[in-house]
């Protein structure tokens, strides 16, 4: 039985109540194993139990992949996050408007950009059926055309900013989004889990939506199991607890200077450094009280909820999960987590 006030402890009083959830955590300290707990059914009428290598969907917390991604190209000298993205974008296939042509990386990566949060939802119907890089370019050729609606500089949340930064990297690459992340994170990390879409393993949670107030699942071949597929660089991977631990790992020992393939120091600590308000590039700043400071990311498609945290301080990477989309809920499990693992440590 779970000791009272241990992570698992704390992870199994959460779990209990909300039985017909499906909960996943993970935690590590420094370049340890991560440690993974799972607990509920795959969906909430059952249809067997969640397993520890069942894959969860972490929507938003994809902004931190593409990021990091963006920033290994810059690294590599293939790209700047300063120059204009007129540079990688242009001649006849991207007839930009001259603002969205000056807009930065740095900008789009920090959601400074000025642009909408949000394609049309006729836009985003329209092109579902779509290739993920063929959706991406049809959807921002209906806007890139016209000025950038938002003066840049403010912090404004725009998934399409990082639809746009995946076009840059297909364009600078030849590769699409998904290649490069799986190639440089799913495989050279040994992140084995890792996919695009609504989790379809044989053991994976199903994501629910509320439909008049009552909780579905949505199987993970329906078109209304996650977002359209182009808009992967905003929010549409999936993986393991476990792997998610991982990749919070390996910034965590990249920003201390033992991960330089990876990232070098100052380009892992540039992800982490604020630019506008709390949010660097990828990830968000914070430094909740007793826990010191706290680089994470959270994300949904509405059907799921994970939360990615690292705390620098403390070498510790904790990840939560559930197929519900309870932000409160996984949220407040992940801090819990995380200050039982601190008060043990001391």
């Amino acid at each position: 039985m779970a000791q009272e006030g241990s992570p698992a402890g704390v992870f199994s009083q959460v779990a209990q109540k909300a039985p017909k959830q499906a909960f996943g955590a993970a935690y590590a300290f420094g370049s340890e194993a991560p440690q993974v707990m799972v607990a509920g059914p795959r969906t909430r009428h059952g249809g067997g139990m969640v397993q520890p290598d069942s894959p969860f969907h972490i929507g938003s917390i994809s902004k931190s992949f593409t990021a990091t991604l963006v920033m290994q190209l810059d690294q590599e000298g293939r790209l700047s996050l300063t120059a204009p993205i007129g540079t990688y974008l242009n001649g006849p296939k991207y007839p930009l408007h001259p603002t969205w042509a000056a807009l930065t990386l740095e900008q789009l990566l920090s959601h400074t950009a000025g642009l909408k949060a949000n394609a049309s939802l006729g836009e985003m119907i329209q092109r579902r059926a779509e290739s993920p890089q063929k959706g991406r370019v049809r959807v921002l050729s209906a806007l890139w055309q016209n000025p950038v609606p938002h003066r840049a500089g403010k912090m404004r949340y725009s998934n399409l900013g990082y639809v746009l930064a995946g076009v840059v990297v297909e364009e600078v690459t030849g590769q699409s989004w998904e290649d490069q992340v799986q190639a440089r994170f799913g495989r050279k990390l040994g992140l084995r889990s890792l996919g695009f879409g609504a989790p379809d393993a044989a053991n994976a949670p199903l994501g629910h939506v509320g439909i008049m107030g009552v909780k579905k699942p949505v199987e993970a071949d329906a078109p209304e199991a996650d977002s359209p597929a182009w808009m992967g660089p905003a929010g549409t991977i999936h993986m393991t607890m476990g792997d998610l631990a991982r990749w919070g790992q390996v910034h965590l020992q990249a920003c201390k200077g033992a991960a330089p393939r990876f990232l070098s120091a100052a380009n892992c600590q540039r992800l982490w450094t604020p630019v506008s308000k709390n949010y660097g590039l990828g990830w968000i700043i914070e430094q909740p009280r007793g826990l010191g400071p706290k680089r994470w990311h959270n994300g949904s498609n509405n059907r799921w909820f994970a939360v990615l945290a690292v705390y620098p301080e403390r070498d510790l990477v904790v990840a939560t999960a559930s197929n519900h989309a309870t932000a409160q809920r996984v949220t407040k499990l992940e801090d819990k987590i995380a200050r039982a693992l601190v008060a043990g440590a001391r």
